[in-house]
C-alpha cells in the first residue's frame, strides 16, 4: 500500500506559500494569536520535512495558545500519522473535525476540508470531490488545491497527466521540493529509474538537511538491487534524523535482502522497542515475514505469523495470513471463508469505493490467496491462471517489490506445469531490474537446467552466489544453490 501512503501524504499538503495561502478572497488570518499562528505554520513545515517530534511539539504549542486553530489539529493529525501513532492521529482528527466545522471563513473551512477529505476516516472524506471542485475555479493556483489535484490525476493512471501535474506544482514553486519527491516515485513506479534518480537528487539538493530525500532515493536503488548504495543513503538519513524510524527499517530490509538475517533482524527488534504500540511496529514485522518468506526460512515464518496474527487482529493482511496458515493445516475451506468475509467488508471501505487503485489492489491480492491454495492442492494450472490475473491486476499499483514476489511465484507455477522457458522469461523481466535477488536467480538456474541450458544456468548461479556473498552460511538457499552446482557439473538437468 506504499502509493497509497504517499497519497496521503501528498494531500496532507506542504505549506509552500502559507497554511492558507492567498487566493481570489485575499488573505486569510489563521488566529488573532500571532504567536499560534506562527507555530502552526513552523510546525506544518516541520511535518512535511518529516522533523515529526519537532511539529508535534510546535503544533501542541499552538494549539495550547490558540485552542480552536483547526489547521494546527490537522497538521499534528498527519504528523502523527506519520509516526504510525494511531491513537494519537484518531485523537487528532476528531479535534481538527469538530474545530473544522466551527471555521466562519468559508475558504478556510473549505481548505481545511479537502485536507481532512484525504483521511479515510475523517467524516469529511465523502466531500472530497466536490470541495476540491469548489476550490478549483475559486482558487486554482492555491498550493493546496494543485497538489490535491495531482493526488486525483494520479488515481487515473494516467501516467503522462500525473506526471504533468506534479511538473506544474514545480513550475509555480521551483523549490517545492515535495513535488520533486512525488516525481521521482512516479517515474520509479513506470520504471524509468535514471529520471526516478535525478528527480530524488534534486529533491536532496533542495532539502540538504533532511533525512527525507536520502530515504528516498534509497528507495529507487534499493529497486535496483545497488544494495550498497541504498545503505549509504539510509545511513545518510539516520545521520541528519537519528529517529527517520523509516531509513532504519530500510537498513534491516537491505540486510535481509542480501541474506544477512541475522544482523537485519538485530536491527528491527531493537527498533521495534523504540516504536512498541505505533502502526511503525507492524511494518517491522511486515518486514521481518517478507525476510521469512523469501529466504525459505519456513519455522521461523511460521512463528512469525503466529506472532502477527495475535498482535495484530485488526491489520489487513491479518485475514490472508490467517487463510494461508488453516491451508497449510489441511483447512483449506476454513481459510477462504476467513477470506471472503474480509473482502467483503474492505470492498464497502471508503478507500476501495473511491480509489481505482485500492479496488485493483485488493482484487489481485484476492487471486494471491487463492493462487497460493492452489499452490498448496498442488494445482499449478490453477494457480498460474490465479498469479496471472493477480499480476495484470497489481503490476500498475503494487511496489516492485510485490510484483516480484508475483512474477516470482508465478513462474514457479509454471515451471511445475512444465513451462520452464515460460517461466524463465518472466524471471528474466525481474533480473534486468534487480539482479540480486537470491529466490528469483536459484528458479531461473533451474529452469535453465530443466532445458538442458547448461552455461545460461552456470551464469545465473554465478550470480545468485555474488549476491549471497555476505549471507548468513546456514541460510538455506544456499545449500539448495551447492546441490544445483553440484548436479550443474555433473552435466545433468535437474528434475
Amino acid at each position: 500500500m506504499k502509493w497509497f501512503i504517499i497519497a496521503l501524504a501528498a494531500a496532507a499538503l506542504l505549506v509552500g506559500v502559507g497554511l492558507v495561502a492567498s487566493g481570489t478572497q485575499g488573505e486569510v488570518r489563521l488566529s488573532r494569536d500571532p504567536e499560534a499562528a506562527a507555530l502552526c505554520e513552523e510546525g506544518t513545515a516541520d511535518m512535511h520535512a518529516l522533523r515529526l517530534r519537532a511539529a508535534i511539539d510546535k503544533l501542541g504549542r499552538s494549539l495550547d495558545a490558540d485552542p480552536s486553530l483547526a489547521e494546527a489539529a490537522i497538521s499534528l493529525a498527519w504528523a502523527y500519522m506519520r509516526l504510525g501513532e494511531r491513537q494519537n492521529m484518531k485523537r487528532e482528527l476528531v479535534r481538527a473535525d469538530s474545530l473544522t466545522s466551527l471555521l466562519a471563513n468559508d475558504q478556510r473551512r473549505l481548505v481545511a476540508q479537502l485536507r481532512l477529505s484525504a483521511f479515510p476516516t475523517s467524516r469529511f472524506v465523502a466531500m472530497y470531490d466536490s470541495v476540491y471542485d469548489i476550490l478549483k475555479v475559486r482558487i486554482p493556483d492555491n498550493i493546496y488545491v494543485l497538489e490535491a489535484g495531482a493526488v486525483r490525476i494520479a488515481q487515473t493512471q494516467d501516467d503522462n497527466l500525473t506526471a504533468e501535474a506534479w511538473q506544474r506544482i514545480i513550475e509555480r514553486n521551483p523549490n517545492y521540493a515535495n513535488a520533486y519527491n512525488m516525481l521521482g516515485y512516479h517515474e520509479m513506479k513506470r520504471g524509468n529509474f535514471d529520471l526516478a534518480i535525478e528527480y530524488m537528487q534534486k529533491y536532496a539538493f533542495l532539502s540538504p538537511e533532511l533525512a527525507n530525500p536520502h530515504d528516498s532515493l534509497g528507495d529507487v536503488y534499493m529497486v535496483l538491487g545497488r544494495y550498497e548504495d541504498a545503505e549509504s543513503q539510509y545511513h545518510a538519513a539516520v545521520k541528519l534524523q537519528p529517529d527517520f524510524y523509516f531509513s532504519i527499517i530500510n537498513l534491516g530490509r537491505i540486510y535481509l535482502a542480501r541474506g544477512e538475517i541475522r544482523r537485519g533482524l538485530e536491527i528491527l527488534e531493537a527498533l521495534r522497542t523504540h516504536v512498541a504500540g505505533s502502526d511503525l511496529e507492524v511494518t517491522v514485522d511486515r518486514a521481518v515475514i517478507a525476510a521469512y518468506r523469501r529466504s525459505g526460512l519456513d519455522d521461523e515464518l511460521a512463528t512469525a505469523t503466529a506472532r502477527f496474527i495475535d498482535r495484530y487482529p485488526e491489520q489487513d493482511i491479518t485475514p490472508i495470513l490467517r487463510a494461508i496458515r488453516l491451508a497449510h493445516a489441511g483447512r483449506a475451506a476454513e481459510g477462504k471463508a476467513i477470506m471472503d468475509s474480509s473482502l467483503t467488508v474492505r470492498r464497502t471501505e471508503a478507500v476501495y469505493v473511491r480509489y481505482e487503485k485500492a479496488r485493483q489492489e485488493l482484487e489481485g491480492t484476492a487471486h494471491m490467496v487463492e493462487a497460493m491454495m492452489a499452490d498448496l492442492d498442488g494445482d499449478g494450472e490453477r494457480a498460474a491462471a490465479a498469479w496471472s490475473k493477480a499480476l495484470d491486476l497489481i503490476s500498475s499499483v503494487a511496489s516492485h517489490e510485490d510484483i516480484f514476489f508475483v512474477k516470482h511465484r508465478l513462474a514457479a507455477s509454471l515451471r511445475a506445469t512444465k513451462r520452464p522457458r515460460e517461466a524463465a522469461s518472466i524471471l528474466d523481466s525481474v533480473v534486468r531490474i534487480n539482479p540480486r535477488l537470491p529466490e528469483v536467480l536459484l528458479l531461473k538456474a533451474q529452469c535453465h537446467l530443466d532445458v538442458a541450458e547448461f552455461e545460461s544456468a552456470a551464469a545465473t548461479l554465478a550470480q545468485l552466489e555474488a549476491a549471497l556473498a555476505k549471507a548468513d552460511r546456514d541460510l538455506p538457499i544456499l545449500a539448495e544453490a551447492a546441490a544445483l552446482r553440484s548436479r550443474l557439473g555433473g552435466g545433468a538437468p535437474v528434475p
